[in-house]
C-alpha cells in the first residue's frame, strides 16, 4: 500500500455539504439539481464550464438553468471489488482514495464469492487502512455474487446530503443470479447513484459449456446449467452497461497494466463535477427521459439519463 495513503489517509474529514446559489427571484419555485461531469477526448476532465455552457432537457423540453459550479456536497462511494481474491486492484484503489481524500467516505466491499462489507462508510483513516490491507491476495476463486453485490449497494449508497457513486472492479467470471437486470437499473435510478464499472480485458468471456457426458440426463442437466449462466450473464451486462450509462457513469474495459491509470482518471473525473441547478418541467415523472448537454464542442458530458 503506498506510504503517502498510509500517511495521509488518517487526516480524512467530511467535507461540509453546500446548497447551490439560487437568485433571489427563483427562491419560491422548485430547483432541482444534477450532478454531472464533463471530459474531453482524452478522458481528462473539463474544469471550466459555465451555466450557459450547459443545456438541460427533461421529458424533452428544454428547461431553464440556475446555475452551474463545482459540486461541493460530499461523495459517498461503495467500493465493490471483484477480483476472485487476487488482490489485483489493491494499489489502484489506495492512490483513488487519496486522490478524494477529504472529499469522500468509503465503503469497501470485497466480492470473491458472496459479498463481505470490510468497512461501512467511513473516512476514518485506521478503518479504511484495515479495510485496503484486507484486499490483497486472498485465495483465488470464481463465482462473485455480483449482481447482489451491486443490489445491496444500491440500499446502502443513499443519503440525501451526499452525492453517492458505486464503483465496480472486475475480472470476470461471476456467478450466474436469479435477480434480473431491469430490476437492479431500477434500483439504481432510484438510489440516484452514479455507476461506474472497470472490467479487465476478457472478463466478458462467456463461461465454457458446463455438459458433461453423454446420457440424456447429463446432457440436459448441462444445458439448464448453460441457459442460467447465459442469463445470468445477460443480466449482468445489462447492468454494468446500460445501467452504468443510464446512471451518468460508464463501464471501462481496460488491460491490467491500466487498471491504476483508469481508477486514478476516474477520481480526478469525480472531484470535478459539476452541480447544475435547473427549473423542472410541470407533471414529469420519475423516470422519464433527462438529457444534459454541453455547446462546447469536443467534450463529453457524463450524466444520468433519467429523472430520479
Amino acid at each position: 500500500m503506498p506510504h503517502a495513503l498510509t500517511s495521509s489517509i488518517a487526516g480524512v474529514v467530511a467535507v461540509a455539504a453546500c446548497a447551490a446559489f439560487v437568485p433571489p427571484d427563483k427562491q419560491n419555485q422548485h430547483i432541482r439539481a444534477v450532478y454531472v461531469s464533463v471530459t474531453d477526448k482524452n478522458g481528462t476532465a473539463i474544469t471550466d464550464l459555465q451555466s450557459t455552457d450547459f443545456e438541460v432537457k427533461e421529458g424533452g423540453k428544454t428547461r431553464e438553468i440556475v446555475g452551474a459550479s463545482a459540486a461541493t456536497i460530499p461523495l459517498r462511494v461503495s467500493l465493490l471489488v471483484a477480483d476472485q481474491g487476487t488482490g489485483a486492484f489493491q494499489r489502484g484503489l489506495a492512490q483513488f482514495m487519496q486522490t478524494l481524500l477529504g472529499h469522500a467516505e468509503f465503503q469497501l466491499v470485497s466480492v470473491v464469492v458472496q459479498p463481505e462489507k470490510l468497512t461501512d462508510f467511513s473516512h476514518e483513516g485506521r478503518e479504511l487502512r484495515a479495510a485496503l490491507s484486507r484486499l490483497g491476495p486472498r485465495g483465488r476463486e470464481r463465482g462473485a455474487q455480483l449482481m447482489e453485490a451491486i443490489q445491496d449497494a444500491t440500499r446502502d449508497v443513499q443519503h440525501d446530503a451526499r452525492r453517492p457513486v458505486i464503483v465496480v472492479m472486475r475480472l470476470g467470471g461471476e456467478a450466474a443470479s436469479p435477480i434480473t437486470g431491469d430490476d437492479v437499473r431500477q434500483q439504481l435510478r432510484q438510489s440516484g447513484a452514479a455507476l461506474y464499472v472497470i472490467s479487465a480485458a476478457g472478463a466478458q468471456g462467456a463461461a465454457p459449456p458446463q455438459a458433461t457426458g453423454t446420457d440424456a440426463v447429463s446432457v440436459q442437466q448441462g444445458q439448464m446449467r448453460d441457459s442460467e449462466l447465459a442469463d445470468g450473464a445477460f443480466n449482468l451486462a445489462q447492468v454494468l452497461g446500460d445501467g452504468a450509462k443510464e446512471s451518468g457513469g460508464r463501464h471501462d474495459q481496460v488491460i491490467a497494466t491500466t487498471h491504476a491509470q483508469a481508477l486514478q482518471q476516474l477520481a480526478n473525473e469525480l472531484l470535478h463535477q459539476y452541480e447544475i441547478t435547473y427549473v423542472p418541467a410541470d407533471g414529469v415523472k420519475p423516470g422519464e427521459k433527462l438529457s444534459v448537454s454541453s455547446r462546447r464542442k469536443g467534450v463529453t458530458v457524463h450524466a444520468p439519463s433519467r429523472v430520479r
